[in-house]
């Protein structure tokens, strides 16, 4: 228990001797004469004291002085003198609400207590053992201090920290034009760096917390289960979070070149990250209204980008991975060799360029526009997922599953295209490499959209609603088949160049289903038109007459009442039918499998299905034609 002795303002006191256990308070104005402080005992003083002396193990606190001169704190190591008191070896000094004046450096030393105290500009506290309690204003400097318990150190415009401790729920605020570097955040400990403040090299441990709040940090390091804040228009750059420790960028808070190693990061609502660099299971998540530019993602990284979340630029290599979800965008994508970019169900993947060994994937409900796949990259269209503009270089592939559909798709020759859903080309359009699959390719637009590749094994559809489908090399189409659908304005063309167009007597390779309406036309570039030929429906077959010379192609579905042959105008022969009386082939006579592609117009897609569906009953064809000399206008 203690004993607490009081000498009051205005009262003296001579020869008093404090032992263990008693503490002596000399008030403003109170004076002691010749106080003797021994082993445990306090005196803590205000007022004035001479002649005193504090003998080891005892302790003298200043209160609310001025620090006049160079002074060391905690246990002194051999006799000093401060104010008049001596202090025998093992005396304690310590300093509670003290003024340190500008060009005066106070020491801590074993045992050393400070507390409340003001430093001037110039004036300079330093730290080696002890602790600094209380609120503390700094406009000069302190370095190596421990912060404790309810300890607070605020830096003023031209005041420095270096090296503070925050122990035990410590804190340090930094105000603008001061700075502090490698600070030590601990358990409960809180660094603040307030506008215009900025903080360098500080180390955040588990349960700490950095909030740049307006101010600058630089090559901070966050560790397990610390926390650094960046908000209000705060910017931290070359920040390191490591395993279990995270970065939190929100309203108008910048990170630059934060490494992710094992961390995470969240871009929240008018945060933004740049250069990013994520590993070793580190994950940035990019939330709604946060913008990440230019991560780096690589061994075990992870860039999730969440609903409202936009990410850009964003270089995905080996073992990384780029995931968009619902309602997230991610753009100008690199994919390198190991690495994958992902559009989940809602989300979009837009100019992706998929090189070597990388691939993309988009899932059920997922979209990806403008994707480049170079050589040696993949991109795969599960079902339910779709790309629009895809360009699929020499040695590149594109997968699409069934129930997955590309738009605008060109193929370079030596890429490779397995289509087992439906590929849509609305306009012109090029497919010159490799065709696997067996799903349908639609061109829907006013445009020419060739087949030039290697076509052998596919075994899907191609569909005409307008424009051309051009088949300009043998085996354009593998065994599949060409399908009509009925443009509602222009024309639907099959154009079948020389390379592809049966031989004289032969047959041509794919059947033609629904070739019955007015609008579309088989354009026979490489077997030269002659007058006087005509075309008629035998059975299953449309043979064309021309210049003494027979040419059969297979057909289904419903055909036309007649079908009138011209010149193409090139110098090769047209079948344009005519749309009276249309009637049904007896679908005994030829077995056909028709799949519809996805992308075709509802209502055209229903016309397709009842034409291979509904009742035929046997019917008797006599459809021949007269011959036109004049190409059709």
């Amino acid at each position: 228990m203690t004993t607490y002795i009081t000498v009051s303002s205005g009262v003296t006191s001579s020869g008093l001797t404090i032992s263990n256990g008693e503490w002596l308070n000399v008030d403003y104005g109170g004076t002691v004469v010749s106080a003797n402080v021994l082993s445990g005992g306090v005196e803590e003083l205000q007022g004035v004291s001479s002649d005193g002396a504090v003998q080891s193990g005892g302790q003298l606190i200043f209160y609310s002085n001025d620090v006049s001169s160079d002074l060391t704190v905690g246990a002194v190591s051999s006799a000093t003198v401060v104010s008049g008191v001596t202090f025998s070896s093992g005396g304690i000094i310590n300093l509670i609400g003290e003024t340190v004046l500008s060009g005066v450096t106070v020491s801590m030393g074993p045992e050393a207590m400070l507390g409340g105290l003001t430093v001037e500009a110039n004036g300079v506290v330093l730290g080696s053992a002890g602790e600094l309690l209380g609120l503390n204003y700094i406009y000069g400097s302190v370095s190596g201090v421990t912060v404790g318990d309810e300890g607070d150190v605020l830096i003023f415009s031209g005041g420095t920290a270096s090296g503070v401790i925050l122990s035990r729920g410590g804190g340090e605020v930094v105000y603008a034009h001061a700075t502090a570097a490698g600070t030590m955040v601990g358990a409960e400990g809180i660094e603040a760096i307030s506008s215009g403040g900025v903080a360098s090299g500080d180390i955040v441990q588990g349960g700490g917390v950095l909030d740049i709040r307006g101010g600058a940090g630089s090559g901070e390091t966050v560790q397990s289960g610390g926390v650094e804040y960046i908000s209000s228009g705060g910017a931290a750059t070359g920040t390191t979070v490591q395993s279990g420790g995270a970065e939190v960028i929100s309203s108008v808070g910048v990170a630059t070149s934060t490494t992710l190693s094992g961390g995470k990061e969240d871009i929240d609502a008018g945060g933004l990250a740049s250069a990013t660099t994520i590993s070793d299971g580190g994950v940035a998540y990019v939330s709604s209204g946060g913008h990440a530019i230019g991560a780096v993602v690589s061994d075990g990284g992870q860039e999730i980008i969440r609903t409202g979340g936009v990410a850009s630029g964003a270089t995905i290599s080996s073992g990384g991975a780029l995931y968009v979800s619902s309602g997230g965008l991610a753009s100008a994508t690199m994919v390198l060799s190991g690495g994958a970019a992902v559009a989940l169900s809602g989300g979009t993947v837009s100019a992706t360029v998929v090189s070597r060994g990388a691939k993309e994937d988009v899932e059920a409900h997922g979209d990806a526009s403008a994707t480049t796949v170079l050589s040696g990259g993949v991109a795969y269209v599960f079902s339910g997922g779709a790309a629009v503009v895809v360009a699929v270089s020499s040695g590149g592939k594109e997968l699409i599953s069934s129930g997955g559909a590309a738009n605008r798709l060109t193929l370079s020759s030596g890429g490779q295209l397995t289509d087992n859903g439906s590929v849509v080309i609305s306009g012109a359009g090029t497919l010159a490499g490799v065709l696997l699959g067996s799903g349908t390719i639609a061109e829907s637009g006013g445009g020419d959209l060739v087949l030039s590749g290697d076509g052998a094994k596919f075994a899907g559809g191609a569909v005409i609603s307008g424009g051309t489908i051009e088949l300009a090399v043998s085996k354009a189409l593998g065994s599949g088949y060409v399908e009509f659908i009925a443009p509602s304005t222009g024309s639907a063309i099959l154009q079948i160049d020389a390379a592809d167009a049966p031989k004289a007597g032969g047959t041509f390779a794919n059947v033609i289903s629904n070739f019955n309406s007015a609008g579309e036309d088989i354009d026979l570039r490489g077997v030269a038109f002659v007058s006087g030929a005509s075309a008629t429906v035998v059975g299953s077959t449309l043979v064309l007459h021309d210049g003494g010379k027979t040419y059969t192609f297979d057909i289904a579905g419903t055909t036309a009442g007649a079908y009138p042959v011209l010149s193409d105008g090139h110098g090769g022969t047209l079948i344009d039918p005519t749309a009276a009386a249309p009637k049904a082939l007896d679908p005994k006579v030829l077995a056909f499998t028709h799949t519809a592609a996805a992308f075709a117009p509802s209502d055209a897609a229903n016309a397709a299905l009842a034409s291979s569906t509904s009742p035929i009953a046997q019917t008797s064809f006599l459809h021949a034609t007269t011959s036109v000399g004049a190409g059709r206008p």
